[in-house]
């Protein structure tokens, strides 16, 4: 099987690598022990990800500290394209979603449209990806 990580699944990973397990999240336990019964399955952050990620770094105090963790977490998790089919699938998804009245926040919306263009499941911790149609397969590894 084949994964797309959310961005927030992204930093559960980052947070809970060589951290102490009892300082650790609930959730950033649970994505690490799922990341660590991974074979023969990949996973893949989207591009999106690594421009929230990095967006994170530049408000963080410690800068040169999450960038050096960026760099390991995008070695292992390495990130997908958003090429114009994805865009194709995001706007799709977004009028078939105003018209039942609900939303996706746009970079999540663009997240999930990557984990369908590229058939990968698609990993987030996030209540509005409930609203996706039935077509996006979704999981959680972090609760």
């Amino acid at each position: 099987m084949a994964y797309l990580f959310d961005t927030n699944h992204c930093i559960y990973l980052m947070n809970g690598w060589g951290g102490d397990e009892k300082k650790l999240t609930p959730e950033e336990r649970n994505t690490v022990r799922a990341f660590g019964r991974i074979h023969d399955d990949v996973v893949y952050m989207c591009e999106a990800s690594v421009g929230e990620l990095f967006y994170g770094i530049e408000r963080s105090r410690r800068k040169e500290y999450n960038m050096v963790r960026l760099r390991a977490l995008i070695l292992a998790v390495p990130p997908v394209p958003v090429t114009r089919p994805v865009w194709e699938i995001y706007g799709q998804t977004k009028a078939e979603l105003s018209k039942k009245g609900k939303t996706v926040p746009d970079v999540d919306l663009l997240i999930a449209s990557t984990a369908k263009f590229y058939d990968l499941i698609l990993v987030a911790n996030d209540r509005h990806m409930k609203n996706l149609p039935d077509s996006f397969v979704r999981e959680n590894w972090s609760s």
